[in-house]
């Protein structure tokens, strides 16, 4: 029962997670559009760009990781003697691995994209 309780408040928050990463992505646009007509505000843009291209190095950074640790897991299955349950567990963590991949390459998209 705790633990289904647990899974919905997970949910809850990553649902609450992803309209403020919206509402930010709305509000970056608007800033950008204000600044043109105040000068003020670009102080405030550029911050908000140094922000959003260190969140978007990140994201790439962590591209490079899981994808250096898929490779990972390529080289060592094939290169040892491993048995049905280890091969099948390593599949199954490098498609989690790749999931990951794609997850993040959407939320960079969603970065770029604004």
């Amino acid at each position: 029962m705790e633990l289904a309780i647990r899974d919905q408040q997970i949910f809850q928050m990553k649902a609450e997670l992803e309209n403020r990463k919206k509402i930010l992505c709305v509000k970056r646009k608007q800033l950008q559009q204000n600044s043109r007509e105040n000068t003020v505000l670009n102080h405030i843009l550029a911050d908000y760009n140094k922000y959003n291209n260190h969140i978007i190095s990140q994201k790439h950074q962590q591209i490079e990781y899981l994808n250096t640790l898929n490779e990972y897991i390529n080289t060592i299955t094939s290169n040892l003697l491993v048995t049905d349950h280890s091969l099948k567990e390593s599949r199954l963590e490098q498609r989690e691995i790749l999931r990951e991949i794609n997850k993040i390459k959407s939320e960079l998209d969603e970065l770029v994209d604004e």
